[in-house]
């Protein structure tokens, strides 16, 4: 019986552990709202291939625009890297001149 009860607690305190909720990760969906209102709000002109996109790629595309500096210091991992792309903002806006232009990738898009 001495045997039995340390296993006993032992096989409690594992049990108990893998009976708790996993943490969540992620965004919340406050966060979430939050930027499709931002990328709603966003001042510009998409060309047609973003237009007749699904409206999370559209909102992909605005958020973009809107954070294209924020996006230069983040990697990109889609293999794009032959096609020039040296960041995330490349899969979206290949240049954005200081007159307001914008070439855009339709890597995004896809």
């Amino acid at each position: 019986m001495r045997r039995i009860l340390p296993v006993m607690f032992i096989l409690s305190v594992a049990l108990a552990g893998c009976a708790s909720e996993p943490e969540v990760k992620g965004p919340s969906p406050d966060s979430l709202n939050a930027l499709s209102e931002e990328a709603r709000s966003a001042s510009v002109q998409l060309p047609e291939f973003v237009r007749e996109a699904p409206p999370r790629a559209r909102e992909a595309y605005m958020l973009a625009y809107a954070h294209t500096d924020l996006l230069t210091h983040m990697p990109c991992y889609c293999g794009c890297g032959s096609s020039g792309h040296e960041h995330n903002a490349h899969c979206f806006i290949q240049d954005k001149g200081k007159d307001g232009n914008v070439q855009w990738d339709r890597m995004g898009a896809t």
